[in-house]
């Protein structure tokens, strides 16, 4: 019988809690056969388990999937969007960690799995670990969700928005009505931002110290938020909007087109974040000069996966590697270097 190898390429931590749809993360793995051959173009069965507590642990959410490989062997699904044999996705209380993600494969497409591998979730999705409360027990409203950070939190329904913070020390409400159908919302230590389906709206200290709404309208349809430091980032189909300070300290947002379909994001500790797509890559970063800037890379090759350490970001493509970092004089860039070989994944420290 012949031996199939299974390789994660990446698991992307861009998922979001979503207001009112199923939770899910977006998954990518690359299958290999005995020969170390890709396996292309193929329908493949895949059951994936979400383990507690160790590598042997109780699976607290199951289920199945039957991605197609592309050219370059990838196969891309979200978890939480499957068929589900048991438990529930949006059940799973991330502060219980560790998780574990066992992948169990049949080349055949098939439920016959014979390919089986484990590994440590490291970094669980902000937006699924952070607390979302159910809040209809408040008189007049339904379908509730918040989130929050250390000074602030933010109730938001089906049309609105509620900020609830201090306010030249007293606690104040501020409400924002809402665009479109709402989605989720994710949390920095200075600002929230929910977003809907035409709009994204951050929830901040403004630069004279008032709680304040910022709005901005979404090109396209939106496909994942993530957040870093300061800074949070909305994409969508076709564009990417970074929401932070400017260097006079007023809350922003910055906008950038994209080329190419968005695959996912990577964040550092720093405030940078990239977004990348199947042929560019985008990172978001305050320049030399203190303003917050888009710096673009065309990507050769497939795009695979991301990863970050410290200060450093990296995104590699089935032929090519790109590292997005500051230089000796503080200026964000990109540095290129070519692949020899197929890609089998990326390690951070």
């Amino acid at each position: 019988m012949k031996q199939f190898h299974l390789i994660i390429a990446s698991l992307s931590i861009s998922a979001t809690i979503f207001a009112q749809a199923p939770q899910k993360m977006s998954y990518q793995a690359v299958v290999r056969d005995s020969a170390n051959i890709l396996v292309t173009n193929t329908t493949v069965g895949m059951q994936i388990s979400i383990l507690q507590g160790s590598a042997t642990g109780n699976p607290v959410f199951v289920e199945t999937h039957t991605p197609t490989t592309n050219i370059n062997g990838l196969a891309t699904f979200e978890i939480g969007a499957g068929t589900i044999v048991t438990g529930s996705f949006s059940g799973i209380n991330w502060r219980n960690s560790p998780y574990f993600i066992k992948t169990e494969t049949d080349l055949n497409g098939g439920t016959n799995y014979t390919i089986t591998g484990t590994s440590e979730l490291l970094s669980v999705p902000y937006a699924l670990y952070s607390e979302n409360t159910n809040a209809n027990n408040i008189p007049g409203f339904s379908n509730l969700s918040s989130t929050k950070n250390g000074t602030m939190i933010v109730v938001y329904t089906s049309s609105s928005a509620y900020g609830f913070t201090l306010s030249t020390g007293n606690p104040t409400w501020f409400s924002q009505g809402l665009s479109g159908t709402t989605i989720g919302a994710i949390a920095t230590d200075s600002s929230i931002v929910v977003y809907t389906s035409s709009s994204a709206y951050g929830f901040t200290l403004s630069d004279t110290g008032s709680p304040t709404w910022y709005s901005q309208g979404l090109s396209g349809t939106p496909t994942g938020i993530t957040a870093s430091g300061n800074t949070i980032v909305v994409y969508t189909s076709s564009s990417s909007y970074g929401f932070t300070r400017s260097n006079s300290g007023t809350p922003t947002w910055y906008s950038q087109g994209l080329s190419g379909t968005p695959i996912g994001s990577t964040v550092n500790g720093k405030d940078c974040i990239v977004v990348y797509t199947t042929s560019s890559a985008y990172g978001f970063m305050t320049s030399s000069s203190g303003t917050p800037t888009w710096y673009s890379q065309g990507l050769s090759g497939t795009a695979v996966s991301g990863s970050a350490s410290g200060n450093l970001i990296v995104v590699y493509t089935t032929s090519l590697t790109y590292g997005f970092t500051r230089d000796s004089s503080g200026n964000p860039t990109w540095y290129s270097q070519g692949l020899s070989g197929t890609p089998l994944g990326i390690v951070p420290k």
